[in-house]
Order: structure tokens, then C-alpha cells, then sequence
């Protein structure tokens, strides 16, 4: 048996969680301009990585990728690409 692993790339949250209680007309364009910057980097990195073997799925907050590969090869890959560890959650699991 091998080893597959997931990495999980947040997209955004529930209003409350974005806003943290704040708002006003201009936290309301901050955050636009903070959540579109999120989201091209996630399709650059969905682009990057579902071109490289991994299988994605649409999930409530996220996206859900995954790979035949162990966790180490993972890290690796998502260093080449350049992928910061702030962007994903990263876990490994046996099939």
C-alpha cells in the first residue's frame, strides 16, 4: 500500500471569520482587495499542482488536493514550486 497526501489551500471563510468583527466601507475593500490576491494565488498553485499529478476537489472553504506520494515528496514539491507553507495545510495518510 501506499501513501497519499493532501494538502488543503483556503480560499476564503465565513464573514464573521474574515472580518473578525470589523467593518466598515473601507475593511469591506481592504478585504476584497486581501481575498482576490488569496484566490489568484490559489489558481496559480491549483494550476501548478493539478498539472503535476494532483487531484482536486471543491470543499466549503478550500480546496482539497491530493497525490499518490508521501508527505517528504510533497514539502519537496511544493518548495520547487515555490508554494509558501502559509497558503496550505499539508497532511499524509495510508491508503
Amino acid at each position: 500500500m501506499g501513501k497519499t497526501a493532501e494538502i488543503h489551500i483556503y480560499l476564503f471563510g465565513k464573514p464573521e471569520w474574515e472580518f473578525g468583527g470589523e467593518i466598515s466601507p473601507e475593511t469591506i475593500k481592504s478585504k476584497g482587495d486581501e481575498i482576490r490576491a488569496r484566490l489568484y494565488e490559489a489558481a496559480d498553485n491549483l494550476k501548478k499542482l493539478s498539472g503535476n499529478g494532483w487531484e482536486h476537489e471543491l470543499c466549503l472553504y478550500d480546496i482539497m488536493l491530493a497525490k499518490s506520494t508521501s508527505k517528504a515528496a510533497a514539502e519537496k514539491e511544493l518548495a520547487e514550486f515555490g508554494i509558501e507553507e502559509e497558503v496550505f495545510e499539508l497532511e499524509e495518510e495510508r491508503e
